[in-house]
């Protein structure tokens, strides 16, 4: 369940950054969305298949510059079983392009998504209902969800147990698994406090820009992912994630 191999692609592309990757209709370009209308009529098939088109054409203009790629399993699926194919579809793409692939699912037991996305390599989990939601198949891991970004999450992450946080008691936990966490707050004080605590915990890092990643890495650009949701929205993709590479070297040079 070791996030070795994650680690291992960041080194070879000398950078931190994913791909982060959703459906999102209302970003799409009307060009492309009327390109699959008129292959396929007005309706939701039209927009999925815009959709699939889209999310592999990023995944091939950003392969070989970008070590990982973060799905948003849960924006696909809301389009059913033919959001549930485009996700599908994508993993696949994404393990054929040589991305690592972790499949934001948000589940309490891992087990199971593994069957459904077997091309992902990770997944998330709410860490929260207990140790049976890291259990995985061999050579596959989970990232648990330390810090989510709703606005009411505090309600139950940052509560005290005993005399930490708790968010930093799972951080423990998981630490001790050997697993990596995903942390959506975004904040400095936050990745600070983890980092502070967890020297060694591997933090995959959404919502969050540059200054603020920059407390999770150690000098040599280690310890973190940073998920990029903008690039999948930019008019060259390439372009764009060599513009967020050249960013990143900033705060942190992977060596």
């Amino acid at each position: 369940m070791s996030v070795e191999r994650l680690q291992q692609a960041i080194r070879r592309c000398k950078t931190p950054v994913a791909l982060g990757l959703r459906a999102d209709e209302t970003v799409l370009k009307p060009a492309l969305v009327r390109q699959f209308t008129e292959m396929y009529g007005e309706g939701r098939f039209a927009v999925i298949e815009a959709l699939r088109y889209h999310g592999c054409r990023v995944l091939q203009e950003t392969a070989g510059t970008l070590p990982a790629v973060y799905l948003d399993a849960m924006s696909y699926l809301r389009y059913g079983s033919a959001g549930l194919d485009v996700l599908q579809n994508l993993c696949a793409a994404a393990h054929s392009h040589g991305f690592y692939v972790i499949a934001d699912c948000r589940t309490e037991r891992a087990e199971g998504w593994f069957d459904i996305l077997p091309e992902a390599d990770g997944v998330t989990v709410s860490p929260y209902s207990g140790g049976e939601s890291c259990r995985v198949p061999e050579g596959k891991t989970v990232f648990p969800l330390l810090r989510t970004a709703g606005a009411l999450s505090g309600e139950v992450q940052s509560l005290m147990a005993g005399d930490r946080r708790l968010y930093m008691a799972v951080a423990d936990q998981m630490a001790r698994r050997g697993l990596g966490c995903v942390m959506e707050t975004g904040y400095s004080l936050d990745i600070r406090e983890v980092r502070k605590k967890q020297e060694k915990l591997f933090l995959v890092l959404t919502h969050c820009d540059c200054d603020n990643a920059a407390y999770a890495f150690d000098d040599y650009g280690h310890g973190a992912l940073v998920v990029d949701d903008a690039i999948q929205f930019a008019a060259d993709g390439a372009e764009a994630a060599a513009s967020a590479v050249k960013a990143m070297k900033k705060v942190a040079a992977v060596l």
